[in-house]
């Protein structure tokens, strides 16, 4: 229908597809990781029809300012008539990106290399010093295992921290968690790692890391204090 309409195609094609790809980018950068993801299926449905009803609105408002008419079902021109349609098409190209995305992560997710890439076991006169490899960016570093302190959670990525240096990995905290067991890393927050050898000082609801103060979720207090003092 479009390229039967060439007065203005350009200008067509060009602001419907740049409001469609907004639309599409708020809908898989913004609404699913933040409500989605998090199980807050009201806010999220709510937004994404709010966020639908504008989108279609300007796009018809923008054909009826070109042709008079509205781009779609060749039955239903007007604003009104025509709303339905193509805001259920819309929602179909919304479910397709979508699926598409989720699809994709999910495999990444199962092929992507490890937070760990390699591990070495290396036998000294003094004993066994325990190092890894890990992945940052584009480089690949090894590190004591012995040195990391504590590891904070954000979102798909994770820091490392060291006595040393603070290393960003991607992978969840759970994944660290559990790759890094060796190192005996004990939850005391949903998005706190800390070693439990390097536990020294408790204040309150922090431990405190030299520099570092990490707070002690109350879901994951219990649990630490019986490991740092068993019964």
């Amino acid at each position: 229908m479009k390229f039967n309409l060439p007065e203005h195609f350009i200008a067509c094609v060009v602001v419907r597809m740049g409001l469609l790809i907004s639309l599409v980018y708020f809908h898989l950068n913004v609404l699913v990781p933040r409500f989605f993801k998090t199980r807050q299926f009201l806010k999220y449905a709510m937004v994404l029809l709010l966020s639908l009803g504008i989108y279609v609105s300007l796009q018809n408002l923008y054909d009826i300012y070109l042709y008079g008419f509205v781009i779609g079902d060749i039955r239903s021109r007007d604003f009104w008539s025509a709303f339905p349609y193509n805001f259920f098409t819309t929602l179909w190209y919304l479910a397709l990106t979508a699926g598409l995305k989720l699809s994709l992560e999910r495999y990444e997710d199962i092929h992507k290399p490890e937070l760990i890439l390699s591990s070495l076991d290396k036998v000294s006169d003094e004993g066994q010093e325990r190092q890894v490899f890990l992945k940052s960016g584009t480089k690949q570093l090894m590190v004591d295992l012995d040195s990391i302190t504590h590891i904070k959670g954000l979102k798909d990525y994770s820091i490392v921290y060291t006595t040393e240096d603070q290393i960003i990995v991607k992978g969840s905290l759970k994944n660290a968690e559990n790759l890094l067991g060796a190192k005996k890393l004990v939850r005391v927050h949903k998005s706190y790692l800390v070693a439990l050898d390097r536990i020294r000082t408790i204040q309150g609801n922090q431990i405190i890391l030299d520099t570092h103060s990490i707070p002690i979720g109350r879901s994951y207090k219990k649990e630490l204090y019986k490991l740092l003092m068993p019964s």
